[in-house]
């Protein structure tokens, strides 16, 4: 794990306001936490973006689902931080055996470990085969697909064939589920699951870990298509609770399962009885109200608490303010999509025009805006302070990271654009996504860069984003939260950036469509190699300068929790609450 960011590129006068921040925000001793109550979580949003094993793929979809799936291997969570959550236990997997060559993985499943809600049978080897061939499906394919057409044998051409199924038709794709297999996933029988690479790789289990390698019963899943609405009241569970009722835009009820036996998870306490989240809040006031009233004991899609709330906690030396490195990330991300054509388009594809946008950003106005160096550093490289390869690199520095106009319209006119530029700029119609947005404008206008705002709602910015026929150039709210803390850069270099794992099409991260063989070239020597890091470390430097996004700032995670949490966890796959690990008082 690499020193923190924020003691190694923080000014030195933030230092120690920093490090009380920290102090304050350290765990308080409590008693042994007690089993019971009912979690309650207020979400800013009016739904979940995700709640599907498949599709999942952001913090919050990934917090809730922590309770409702299991994996073959997963993180026990800490209470310290998220850095700390870096040791991987025993899930439903008790034991596994590698080869000799690293590339095959026999797993052998507990007894013991059944669904619930809409079904109750035990959980067998053949139930993680279906969800992992659920994963191509062209209804609705896996979030995080590039981790799997690199490390799975027979999965691409497995793939390939299953793209040619027509959509709409639920039992096009379960006949072919039940006629076509992966060559590198199988279950001999039901305690046993094999799972072969081509090729070694370091993170192999890291990779298992993530919420996608769940096991999904067949007869259910089958019968509607993923993550629509009955398929989210329907799902069964694999996890300690299951969904009670799904009101779409009002509450989710999870409640603990029976038949979960607490001896099989080792990860997950299960402490409270029930969990609910209302979705009816839909304004950071009025979340943090209803957390300050005793009404809701967490928020969920609040990135940040309201700076005036941070203010007074820290003031209250509060101990329901919890604070963390996190190792995520927001930037700017560049519509590279193929066969997409504009006047800005055609400008970023110029090296100069990226290099004038990162002079001109003025990060530590955005610090400033995200509420100071609690709650934010400036980040100038792809990877972060968190994860495996990191090394404090700014290939276009700065004087106190405010960014320099001047030079920025030097490289404009160098790139043909002697009298500014104007770019369609995206952003999220949410509390943070609006601030970024704003300060952007603003400091971006004095390097003779103009940006006509297009906001979206929070809702559709990912299907706007990948649809060829929308109109932007630059997306301002990009981000992203590491899949695990510590060696997870493959999700970064080896992933979204990477075009033999990501190549440009539907599903594309961001439509972020970039390649670089040199990239490509290191990423492969670093997935089979015992000593990964330094190979990481100099494609950070080589993308970083080649800039495929605009890095922003380095995102601390800050939440606040009403006066019944006596018990705090941090889950490193969520990257923010664990909810199957907070306890409440009596």
């Amino acid at each position: 794990m690499h020193v923190n960011v924020l003691l190694r590129s923080a000014k030195r006068a933030a230092v120690p306001l920093l490090a009380a921040y920290t102090a304050l925000c350290a765990p308080a001793l409590a008693d042994e936490p007690k089993f019971g109550g009912t979690l309650r979580i207020a979400s800013l949003e009016s739904d979940l973006d995700a709640f599907d094993p498949l599709t999942g793929y952001s913090i919050e979809s990934w917090e809730i689902l922590r309770a409702t799936t299991r994996q073959l291997v997963t993180y026990p969570g800490s209470s310290i931080g998220l850095k700390e959550d870096t040791t991987l236990v025993p899930d439903l997997a008790k034991s596994w055996d590698v080869s000799p060559d690293g590339k095959t993985y026999t797993f052998h499943l507990k007894n013991d470990i059944f669904f619930s809600g809409s079904t109750e049978r035990p959980i067998v080897a053949g139930d993680f085969v279906y969800g992992i061939k659920r994963f191509c499906d062209p209804n609705k394919q896996v979030a995080a697909i590039n981790y799997f057409n690199l490390v799975l044998s027979g999965f691409v051409d497995y793939c390939k064939e299953f793209s040619k199924v027509p959509t709409g038709d639920l039992a096009a794709s379960k006949a072919f589920i039940d006629s076509h297999e992966i060559s590198g996933v199988s279950a001999p029988d039901d305690k046993t699951l094999v799972i072969r690479s081509d090729t070694k790789n370091y993170d192999f289990l890291n990779i298992l870990s993530m919420n996608f390698v769940s096991p999904v019963a067949s007869e259910i899943a089958s019968k509607y298509f993923p993550d629509s609405l009955e398929s989210r009241k329907n799902l069964p569970s694999s996890g300690p609770y299951y969904v009670v009722s799904y009101d779409q835009g009002q509450k989710l009820v999870l409640k603990k399962a029976k038949n979960f036996k607490a001896e099989s998870d080792e990860a997950r306490k299960a402490y409270v009885d029930e969990i609910h989240v209302d979705f009816t809040a839909n304004s950071e006031d009025a979340v943090v109200q209803k957390i300050q009233a005793g009404e809701a004991d967490l928020s969920l899609y609040l990135d940040t608490p309201p700076r005036g709330t941070i203010r007074q906690y820290a003031s209250e030396n509060s101990p329901f303010l919890h604070a963390t490195n996190s190792g995520s990330a927001n930037f700017i991300t560049i519509n590279a999509q193929k066969n997409v054509a504009s006047e800005g388009i055609d400008a970023l594809r110029k090296p100069e025009v990226r290099q004038a946008l990162s002079y001109a950003v003025n990060r530590a106005h955005l610090v400033q805006s995200q509420g100071g160096p609690i709650a934010a550093v400036p980040l100038s490289q792809i990877i972060t302070s968190t994860i495996s390869g990191y090394e404090q690199f700014d290939p276009y520095p700065t004087e106190g990271n405010k960014g320099d106009p001047e030079k920025a319209k030097e490289l404009l006119a160098k790139a043909g654009y002697p009298n500014g530029i104007t770019f369609d700029a995206l952003y999220r119609t949410n509390a943070q996504g609006e601030t970024i947005a704003v300060t952007l404008k603003e400091d971006l206008a004095a390097a003779g860069i103009t940006l006509n705002l297009i906001p979206v709602p929070a809702s559709e910015w990912r299907a706007y984003v990948q649809d060829p026929k929308s109109r932007w150039d630059l997306f301002l709210n990009a981000s992203f939260s590491p899949d695990w803390q510590g060696p997870s850069t493959r999700m970064l270099l080896g992933g979204w950036l990477n075009s033999d794992g990501a190549p440009c099409g539907p599903g594309n991260v961001y439509a972020i469509c970039y390649s670089n063989p040199e990239l490509n070239k290191l990423a492969a020597e670093a997935y089979p190699s015992d000593n990964p890091t330094p190979l990481w470390t100099k494609a950070d430097k080589i993308v970083s300068t080649d800039l495929p996004w605009i890095p922003l700032f380095e995102k601390r995670k800050i939440a606040i929790t009403s006066d019944r949490v006596s018990h705090w966890v941090w889950s490193s796959l969520a990257v923010q609450a664990d909810i199957t690990n907070i306890a409440l008082k009596n």
